[in-house]
Formats: C-alpha cells, structure tokens, sequence
C-alpha cells in the first residue's frame, strides 16, 4: 500500500485511539451501576413501644432506605445515608403493633418482608436468654433452630457471642449468619463476654450493636432498658464494678430509679457457680449483690461457665425464703463445648450441663422462668409471684427437698442435672473449719464434707485468669506463664502413673504458683500492674497453694 500522509483519507491510530477510549467511556458512563447486595442482616436493635432502629450492611455503597408500613395500613419509606452501613430509625410505632418492613438499596428492595412487633408494657413478656455461643457448629445450630421455633418478645445474650476473640472478621459467620432470620423478628440485646472483648476492647462489638448508651459516660459496653413490666440492666463484668466506679455508681442509681414492676440485671461472669471451669466470680460477687439485695432485683442472668445453674433465692450471700432474696442464673449453654459441674454448691437449686436458653415468662405479678433444651423439653422451671406491695414468692419443681440426677447424651455430650428446693442450709453453717475440705449442703438436708480434688484445685488456678480486679489490665506475661505452668503441672499429676511422680508435679505446680505470686507482686511495686490485681492475684494464689498444699500427701 502506498505512503499517505496524514489527513489524506485515513483515520490515524491516534486518533482511533482517542476515539475508542471516548466510546469506552461514553458506554461505561451509560452503564447502570451494579446493585448492591446485602451482606449483613437486616437486624432490630433498640426497640421499645414507640420506636426501634433496623440495621444492615451492603457489599457496596448505596443511598439507604426503609420502607415499612402496619400489617393492615399502608407503606412509608424512610430516606437514611449513603454508605455500607445502614441503621435507620423509626418512630411513632403503636405498642404491640406488628409491623413489616424491607430495606432499599438506591431504591431498589433488599429481599423480601420482615415482620416484627413493638413492645407493649401492658401485656405478657416472653424473653428468651443465651450465651456462650459464639462459634459455628451443631450446638449453635441446635439452640439456634429451638430458639427460632419458640415464641418470644425480645431476647437478651449473656456474652462470648464472637469466639475467639471478638475479631470484626468473626462476626458473620459466628452470629449474624446463623441468626439472621432470628433478628430480623426479634430485637436482640447483647452482652460483653470475655471473647467479645478481647479484640481492641470490644470496638467491633460496639461497631456491631447499637445500644442506647444511657449511663453517665455514654459507654455503649453497659446500658439498660424497658420491656414489658420489666426493667433490665446489662453491665459490662469485664471492667471494674467496684464501688465507687463508673458502672457501680450507673447501676446503683438506675436501679433505685427504676419502678418496674420487675427487676433484672444481666453480664457475663457467674458470680454463683458451681462449675470447675471458672466457678464464681467472688469479686464481682462482692462487689454487686449488696446493690442486688438493696433494690430487690428479682433475677439475674450470666455465662461464661458452658453450662446451666439456677441458684435457691439468696441474700447477703445466703439462702432465704421464698421471695426474700434474688435468683442467679447461669446460661451458657448456647453452642460451644459444654463445661462440668463440680460438687453441688449450698446455693444451687438445679444445675445441669446441656445445650439450652432460658425463658422468662412475665404475666403482671407472676414470673415464670424455664430451661429448655434443644429437644424443647423443659428441664428445669420456677415461678415466682409477687403480691401487691409484697416482695416474691417462690414455687419451683421440686416441692420438696430432694436431688434427682438423670442422664442423657446431647450432641455426644453426657449430661447430668441436680435439682434441689430450698433448705435451711448455708454455707456458713456447713464451714467446719478445714481448709482442706469442701464444704456444700448435702442433698437430703445437712452438710457435706469432701476432701479438695485435683479438679478443685484446677478451678482454683483457672480463676485467676478472670479475675475482675485485673480485666482491662491483664498480668505480665511472666505471671501468666506460671499459672498456666501450675495448672499444666496438675493436669499432668492427674494422669501420672505412679504416686512418686505425682507428687513431684504437685511439688511443682506449688513452686510455680508461689513464683507467680512474688511477680505479681513485684510487677505491682514497678507500677506495671495495679495494687488492686496483684492483690487479688494473690489472694487468689494463696487459695490455690492452699488447696494444693491439702493434696501434697496425696494418700
């Protein structure tokens, strides 16, 4: 082909070039961007009579809308922001309405309706409680589907919902996936387990949830609300609640405020447990049941011990008559492993290790609370009525004082449950003095008396790990290290063969357990940890070397 210069009947490449691209760009601009997608929820957060707030998250931006109407009116829509993260608020609601909803993504709907009540404070409440759940698998699943097939109003978690370690990568596949189509029919309130907080102090956790937030300095970790004739007040058990601090003074003042008809208080830590795990958290325990005892609260909801406990009504550390004290629950059993029992402990009315949830059934002055397994059979129930003007009384399953143990696989787990009313027993009237023994009620009445076991002695090194005085500022490494070194000792003297050399580890675990309180002591005179932990450390390793120092002899 023959040279022509340029401009004499042939486009040039340049030019083709800038043409293409001006074409490219002219039919990407014409495009229609593509639809965002739903990667979270949606979910109900907030709630009360009059209002509640609807979460959910996008694959990519998109301007965010709710369109929702009553089941028999009309349809509203509701503009909110441009984003990934929607949370729009709706007022005006009529108590116990029901109501359908679907969010929008630049208009165009999110999937189909979902269908939610409002609270109503005149009528009956059923609330469901859970915890330790945070991990995928069948005890998740099967506590979960029981729960989706159980009628309720609200439900309240008691913690550890995101194992392993509250990471913002863990929270859809540990809860927002398998409980979609549970929150997105029934608010949910969340709890600060241990797990939850252990990433960045519980930032996606607070990223996650909405909660109102009402305490002095607007920490969203510790809050409290109104449902049905109920007031609920959920702490954060991961940070101090010692007097004088932030949490004990909102907790103090919120429930003197409150004149709900009903009173109930929820964190994470057991502060009444019988289980060798972790066992009671006796700081917490200190620290907060004389508020329990001063305003009546009626129950309180914990985790973090795998398991299920339902205490006697107790007062001043105590048990009492029907009516006169507070009922502590323990709810752990929410789908990760499940944990033992140890001996029964004076203030257990029914323990049991079993996947479950708790429900509470409140109808004006009457109180119904049940354990119910994955099969849906009610394994434990009481019931508590309050007279106008008058303080509780107590009915339970068990009218007599007797212990009943059955035996059942769940999941490959054996499970075991004690039931038992209340009796006249304490455990100050069954202490006799031997700090080498265990001192409990025994089930047919009187005191039991049994000699500290290896399991014993564990649960006393595990506790120190959670002790309250140190959360926020855990102790050095070193500190640590020992423990852990002690409880390994024990475990390995356990399973020792011959007497000779189970007596040398528990030589040593008591070695490790003395080096680990001098640290603790001198990291505290260094300024590397508070007064008030390595306090508490050590108190809390004296108990343990002391338990260990009973089974040295080792018959």
């Amino acid at each position: 082909m023959p040279w022509r210069p340029p401009g004499s009947g042939s486009i040039s490449a340049q030019c083709a070039s800038a043409l293409g691209a001006a074409l490219l760009g002219a039919l990407l601009a014409a495009a229609p961007a593509r639809a965002a997608m739903l990667t979270r929820g949606p979910y109900l957060q907030l709630l009360t009579p009059h209002s509640v707030t609807v979460v959910w998250n996008t694959d990519v931006a998109s301007a965010c809308s709710l369109t929702i109407r009553p089941l028999d009116g009309p349809a509203a829509t509701i503009a909110g922001d441009t984003g990934t993260v929607c949370a729009i608020a709706v007022d005006g609601l009529v108590p116990g309405g029901r109501y359908a909803y679907v969010p929008n993504a630049d208009g165009v709907p999110l999937g189909t309706e979902s269908v939610f009540h409002a609270d109503d404070p005149s009528a009956p409440l059923t609330m469901l409680v859970f915890g330790d759940s945070g991990v995928p698998g069948p005890g998740q699943t099967a506590v979960r589907d029981r729960l989706l097939a159980t009628p309720a109003d609200v439900i309240v978690h008691t913690g550890d919902m995101i194992y392993p370690g509250g990471e913002a990568a863990d929270f859809d596949p540990a809860f927002f996936a398998p409980y979609a189509d549970l929150i997105r029919q029934l608010v949910l309130w969340p709890c600060l387990g241990n797990h939850d907080f252990a990433a960045a102090a519980g930032q996606p956790w607070r990223d996650a949830f909405y909660t109102p937030a009402n305490n002095p300095d607007g920490s969203e970790n510790y809050y409290s609300f109104d449902v049905g004739n109920a007031h609920v007040v959920v702490i954060n058990s991961n940070q101090s609640t010692a007097p004088g601090s932030t949490q004990y003074m909102f907790l103090e003042h919120d429930l003197a405020a409150s004149s709900a008809a009903w009173k109930f208080v929820v964190f994470h830590h057991p502060i009444y447990s019988s289980g060798t795990v972790h066992g009671s958290s006796l700081t917490i325990r200190t620290n907060l049941v004389p508020l329990f005892d001063a305003y009546a609260v009626d129950m309180v909801f914990m985790g973090h011990e795998h398991n299920y406990e339902r205490t006697l009504p107790l007062r001043a550390d105590q048990v009492v008559a029907p009516g006169a004290g507070t009922v502590y629950v323990t709810t752990g059993g929410g789908g990760k492993n499940l944990y033992p029992f140890g001996p029964l402990s004076f203030f257990t009315a029914h323990a049991e290790s079993v996947h479950h949830f708790v429900r509470i059934v409140v109808d004006g002055d009457s109180l119904t609370e049940e354990m119910i397994d994955v099969d849906g059979t009610v394994r434990d129930s009481t019931t508590l009525v309050k007279s106008p003007g008058s303080t509780p009384s107590t009915t339970t399953t068990s009218s007599t004082t007797t212990t009943t143990s059955t035996s059942a696989t769940s999941g490959g787990s054996t499970t075991t449950s004690t039931t038992r009313a209340a009796d006249a027993c304490g455990r100050r009237a069954c202490d006799d003095g031997n700090r080498c023994t265990l001192d409990t009620c025994a089930p047919g009445g009187g005191c039991r008396h049994e000699p500290v076991d290896l399991a014993a002695l564990r649960a006393s090194i595990d506790s120190e790990f959670t002790v309250d005085a140190c959360v926020g500022q855990p102790a050095p490494v070193l500190v640590t290290a020992l423990l852990r070194q002690a409880r390994g000792q024990v475990e390995q003297a356990a399973h020792a063969t011959n007497l000779v050399r189970a007596r040398r580890l528990l030589a040593r675990a008591l070695q490790s357990l003395r080096r680990s309180g001098r640290r603790a002591s001198v990291a505290a005179r260094r300024g590397r940890m508070s007064a008030s932990c390595a306090a508490a450390l050590g108190a809390g390793i004296r108990t343990a070397e002391d338990r260990g120092t009973c089974l040295a002899p080792l018959p």
